[in-house]
């Protein structure tokens, strides 16, 4: 590795995150310059973060070491070392895992079996009500023998004030930045946060918002989201979207297209073997990373030469570059095709040379050409590329939006299931009791307390209502084995039959 002694400022970032520990800092003269030793792979991330640029990529053989092409870093690795990512060590010139494989306990039969029956419950709590105050058992409690299995399921629609939404929006266009505030009537309802393969993610509500005076407004638009319903945001400095569980979102009155399969890099990965040919070189623009053919692992590993063409953004490892997101192709900023190549050297461009510029969705393609003078123009795109770009069009899913209901039980979610609370909540964790919402499976987050999630596009019914505490009310169910319903100290004297409370509701709707 060659370093500038002249931008180097012996910052020692490139010593503390080395990957295999293979740069110290010496002292040179005045001042301490980075120096490398054995274990170092080549692997550029050095170069990367050297905030002054001291520190060149490096892209030559090394002879002597063994290339990794288990990720696009392509590490090259000396006899007796490992990669930067220590999965693999050198061994007498073959790479090998230094770790022998794992392989899981599998559960019974009857253990996945018992796990089945409970994950479905006897009764939801849609329609169900709730009783107050909190210890009151709650209102529906049904026990019935299920293929051998004895099953209690206790429900509530309970009201939960720490709860919040977390919105999936798929699509490669910007909505805004980052912490971003979202609006609803001129209020805040909640933010944009991190971004998800494919996806822009935005959270709404929770209890720090519902203490402000939005909270009525933001309840509203929490359950019209988890019921389904139309619903229209604006992201502060950023778009306006009009969104709808299981439909496509509009971003600035515009149809989001589809959902990237992978990245601009992973999509030369996917088809390479279908890439190779179709010209000297590929462009795949890509907010997140684009992709350059010639130059990354799978170009070498198919013999490709490098063409000394650059795309726009930032180099991230050999074929990958981090893009600029914008409304461009790809989600990037490129307008024209042209933009795709960002710089290259002239001297090795060729009269008739080809570069193919496909976006990451496959929604366009074109082809570029040289001319006598090694500029470049825009030529109809033939029909092998075409085909290309269908079928990496066909692999991408329709966008969609998405959203999880987040919450917590809290008082008489637990309290009216049993006098012992705490038991309730580590049986939950143990996954003795399944916890569902509106009869669909939540997930439990690790840690202390019944913090969950649920999907809503998976709901049957229009599950969630409000109260102006304000607070949204969810159908919780709780489905356990009697053994475990008595253990944890369950409202015995409130545990119906099941078949006494169907016909009790049958009698009670009958005629209406």
């Amino acid at each position: 590795m060659e370093v500038d002694p002249k931008r180097c400022v012996s910052c020692g970032h490139c010593e503390e995150n080395c990957p295999v520990g293979a740069i110290t800092l010496k002292e040179e003269g005045r001042k301490k310059r980075p120096s490398f030793s054995d274990r170092c792979v080549f692997c550029n991330l050095c170069s990367n973060i050297c905030p002054t640029h001291a520190i060149s990529a490096f892209t030559q053989t090394v002879e002597g070491t063994v290339r990794c092409e288990a990720c696009p870093v392509a590490c090259q690795i000396q006899e007796g070392f490992y990669g930067a990512c220590q999965r693999y060590v050198n061994r007498g010139g073959v790479l090998q895992t230094p770790t022998p494989l794992r392989f899981p306990d599998r559960e019974t039969l009857e253990a996945m079996k018992r796990r089945a029956i409970l994950s479905v419950p006897l009764v939801t709590g849609v329609g169900a009500g709730n009783t107050y105050p909190d210890f009151v058992p709650a209102p529906v409690q049904v026990r019935e023998e299920v293929e051998g299995v004895d099953v209690v399921t206790v429900v509530t629609e309970t009201p939960l004030t720490y709860s919040s939404i977390l919105l999936k929006i798929d699509t490669d266009q910007p909505i805004g930045k980052e912490g971003a505030p979202v609006i609803w009537k001129k209020k805040q309802v909640g933010h944009v946060t991190t971004e998800q393969y494919g996806s822009k993610m935005i959270s709404l509500g929770g209890i720090n918002l519902m203490k402000t005076d939005a909270n009525v407004l933001l309840t509203r638009l929490m359950v019209r989201i988890a019921n389904k319903e139309r619903f229209f945001v604006e992201v502060e400095g950023g778009a306006k979207l009009e969104l709808q569980v299981g439909e496509t979102p509009i971003i600035n009155g515009v149809p989001a297209g589809r959902m990237k399969v992978a990245c601009g890099a992973a999509i030369m990965g996917i088809f390479g073997g279908e890439l190779k040919g179709l010209a000297d070189e590929i462009i795949i623009l890509d907010s997140d990373i684009i992709g350059l053919f010639s130059e990354g692992h799978v170009g070498r590993f198919l013999g490709l030469r490098p063409t000394g063409i650059r795309p726009p953004g930032r180099f991230a490892s050999p074929g990958r570059y981090f893009g600029t997101p914008g409304e461009g192709w790809g989600g990037t900023t490129v307008k024209d095709p042209l933009e795709a190549i960002a710089q290259y050297d002239r001297q090795k461009i060729w009269p008739g040379m080809r570069v193919l510029v496909l976006e990451v969705t496959g929604q366009q393609a074109a082809m570029l050409e040289a001319d006598e003078k090694g500029d470049f123009h825009r030529i109809p795109t033939p029909k092998e590329a075409e085909a290309m770009r269908e079928l990496i069009a066909s692999n991408s899913e329709p966008a969609l939006t998405s959203a999880l209901y987040m919450g917590g039980c809290g008082g008489s979610a637990r309290a009216g299931t049993t006098r012992n609370p705490i038991k309730l909540t580590r049986a939950v964790q143990r996954g003795e009791i399944q916890l569902t919402v509106g009869g669909v499976p939540a997930y439990v987050l690790p840690g202390g307390g019944i913090n969950f999630m649920v999907d809503v596009g998976k709901m049957r019914w229009r599950s969630f209502t409000w109260v102006p505490v304000p607070a949204v009310v969810a159908p919780i169910e709780y489905t356990m084995e009697h053994s475990t319903f008595v253990e944890m100290g369950g409202h015995r004297q409130a545990l119906r039959q099941l078949k006494d409370l169907k016909a009790q509701e049958e009698a009670k709707w009958k005629g209406r």
